[in-house]
């Protein structure tokens, strides 16, 4: 009898000891999801600021981090500074955020005091010209960085870019810490070092596997980013531009054509029925192909639908003045639902 007790104190003991272990690992799991981003990383999130007020404590700042909706969970949130010893560190200020950074990103920036007065940002979709003005509020000036970005580069992944193309879609769109230190030269390194930590030999693969090379799959990548506001119908149109690339057909793009009208003519606004009009390489609704690169710094979110495009049989889109994407296997069916739904714009 007193082995049998022995033996059941032992299977209680390792049974105890077991359940200890995975509510332990149950609140790890728990924890970890708890920092992970609202929104996936592929996502086209906007900056979002948020204010930190002055004696703001952890507790404090998480409950207004998930009001807006940046966090997942105010514990794991305040878990996460209470053990990498950040709370004395917590610095008011005016801080921009993406649902798409995780918690604990938050919190680090909002230790080091990373506010929105220090910060370069850089959205999906912005053009080389549009940095270069971001750029100059910190006092870099456009002489500066048309300097740096015309310095030779050595970033592997810049092998299939063209030599006469400049380095337009590859300065990776994110937020840049900005401090007298900085350079243009150095601001532009980051950028692409950035680019180079984000689209590395994965998205590579992924657009050899649909026949082409990374400088032309983020040429694509980058109409795409103009074109679709929508993210679920970015593999579509991807599918749709590489179909037609594929097939010698003209790309079509109004976006592309706006493109070469502000290149030409320093504009910072576009005249549609002007641009359709440009004679350029960059214009694809008059010249076939791809243009000579992209057009804007394209999002993860761009990236991946040329990276896996949608399997179907369409050929033609357009966005409605309701903003919604519709998608065609014929002209005469887009022509038609043109005229049923009306163009964006009008």
């Amino acid at each position: 009898m007193r082995k049998d007790r022995r033996l059941a104190r032992r299977w209680a003991a390792a049974i105890s000891g077991a359940a200890a272990i995975l509510l332990v690992l149950t609140i790890y799991a728990d924890y970890r999801l708890g920092l992970r981003p609202v929104q996936p990383d592929g996502c086209i999130c906007a900056p979002i600021t948020f204010t930190v007020g002055e004696g703001w404590n952890a507790q404090v700042i998480a409950d207004h981090l998930a009001t807006a909706g940046l966090i997942r969970s105010r514990n794991a949130f305040i878990t996460y500074i209470n053990f990498h010893g950040l709370r004395p560190k917590l610095k008011a200020g005016t801080y921009a955020f993406r649902k798409s950074q995780s918690a604990s990103v938050m919190a680090e920036d909002i230790a080091a005091g990373r506010t929105t007065s220090k910060r370069l940002i850089v959205p999906e979709g912005y053009t080389v010209g549009q940095i270069e003005a971001a750029a100059a509020v910190f006092g870099i000036t456009k002489a500066e960085f048309q300097a740096a970005l015309a310095t030779p580069h050595t970033h592997s992944f810049l092998a299939t870019k063209p030599a006469n193309v400049s380095l337009e879609g590859y300065l990776f769109p994110d937020s840049y810490q900005v401090d007298s230190s900085s350079t243009a030269q150095s601001l532009v390194q980051e950028m692409l070092d950035n680019f180079g930590s984000h689209v590395g030999a994965e998205y590579q693969q992924a657009f050899a596997a649909e026949g082409l090379s990374l400088h032309q799959g983020l040429t694509i990548a980058s109409i795409v980013e103009r074109e679709v506001n929508v993210a679920a119908d970015r593999p579509v149109v991807a599918q749709i531009f590489i179909k037609r690339f594929r097939s010698g057909m003209p790309l079509g793009s109004d976006v592309t054509a706006c493109y070469a009208y502000q290149l030409q003519t320093g504009a910072t606004l576009c005249n549609d029925n002007v641009a359709i009009t440009v004679q350029s390489p960059y214009n694809t609704t008059l010249a076939p192909g791809l243009p000579p690169g992209p057009i804007c710094s394209p999002g993860l979110s761009a990236l991946d639908a040329v990276a896996h495009p949608a399997a179907t049989g369409y050929l033609y889109f357009f966005t409605d003045k309701n903003g919604t994407d519709h998608f065609e296997n014929t002209f005469a069916e887009q022509q038609a639902n043109i005229a049923k739904y009306g163009l964006a714009g009008q």
